[in-house]
Formats: structure tokens, sequence, C-alpha cells
């Protein structure tokens, strides 16, 4: 047998609680589909369904304990990634000042549309550069693997594909749901300028998070 199914068991219930918490990931997934529809949703989970695909297999193969275990390599990739999640925030600011100033003007206000690559690559940088993920998938994970089976690189690997499934199904869905709410709220120029604020302030404030995070179980 390749993985305990009693704990396999014990994980999926665990991984349906944890898919719950809000994150940078489902921020994301939420602005996506109430500014742009499902489909620019849909795109960005797909990026972050690769990221998350890549963190599973980094995981089992042991790169994700090396980088870890080095603290210039930790800290470099928190830093990387609380500047990316800081930067997504200020666009969005930006995004929200400039909806707002063109209203005040009698203007029309410029609303950006991402490409389908940005989008995609904004999800996949989003997930592959957070480094809780790695602590994650270190601390947590290895709590329902039995070394008694063997293959413990593949239960890691069958573990981390498990949470990146249900994780992008969830993340599906809540962007339906939000393009439905968008389709409601978003001709309203004061509306959708306020949920870009408010959206980049929480980004700023997981940036400062992922900054502070701590490489704890090393």
């Amino acid at each position: 047998m390749l993985i305990d199914l009693e704990l396999y068991r014990l994980y999926l219930l665990a991984v349906l609680i944890l898919i719950l918490i809000p994150g940078p990931d489902m921020l994301l997934i939420l602005s996506r589909g109430l500014f742009e529809g499902w489909k620019s949703g849909w795109v960005a989970s797909a990026g972050i369904f690769f990221g998350a695909l890549v963190h599973s297999v980094l995981a089992a193969l042991g790169v994700s304990a090396l980088i870890a275990a080095s603290p210039h390599l930790f800290d470099g990739m928190r830093l990387i990634g609380a500047l990316y999640l800081a930067w997504i925030g200020a666009k969005s600011l930006k995004g929200a000042w400039q909806m707002w100033k063109a209203q005040a003007d009698g203007g029309v206000p410029q609303v950006e549309r991402l490409s389908t690559r940005r989008t995609f690559l904004h999800g996949m940088m989003t997930n592959l550069l957070n480094v809780k993920v790695i602590l994650f998938f270190l601390a947590f994970v290895p709590q329902f693997i039995n070394p008694s089976l063997g293959h413990v690189g593949l239960q890691s690997l069958i573990l981390g594909l498990t949470l990146t499934l249900c994780g992008t199904g969830f993340l599906l869905m809540i962007s339906v749901m939000a393009s439905g709410v968008g389709r409601a709220l978003m001709g309203n120029v004061r509306v959708r300028a306020a949920l870009d604020g408010v959206a980049g302030v929480i980004f700023l404030g997981f940036a400062v998070r992922l900054f502070l995070t701590e490489r704890k179980f090393v």
C-alpha cells in the first residue's frame, strides 16, 4: 500500500478545513473574479495550481527542506515574496485612486485588464513565492506520512497533490461566486474603487505578515 488510508482520511478532513482559511491565493482569486469575471479567476487558479504543484514536487524531493534550512535562501525567498505581494497591493491602491480621481474630475475611469498570461503568472508567483507554503509542506504534511510503509517521498507527493487539487477546486468555486457578485456591483465606480482599495490594503497586510515569517520549525 502506498499510503496509510486512516491517516489519509484524517488528512482530507484537515485539508477541507485549512483551505477555508483566507490567504493571498484566495484574495487574488476574489479580486480577479470580482473585477474581471470567473474566466480570469480560473486562469489565476490555474497559475496557483501550477505553483502548488511545484511546491509538492520540491517537498517530495527534499528541495523545500534545503531551502528552509538555509537562512540565506529562505530569507531571500521571503523578501521577494513579500515585495511581490506589496507590489500587487500598491497597484490595487493606485488603481483605486485613479478611478476615484477620474470620477471626481468628471472623466471616464480607465480600468486595466490583465492579459491571460499575466493573470496566470500572478497566480503562479503569488503561490510559488510564499514561504509559508514551504513551511506548511514541511511542518504539516509529514504528520500524515507513515514511514513504515516506505516510499516517503511518494507519500509526500500524494498528500501534496491532494492539497493542491482540493485547494484549486475551492478557488474555482470562489471565482464563480465572486464573478456573480462582481456583475451586480462593478457597474458602480465608487464600489469598484473601494473594493480595489480594500484588496490593496489586505495584500499589503499579507506582505508584512510574510516578511515577518520565521523558520520556526528548523
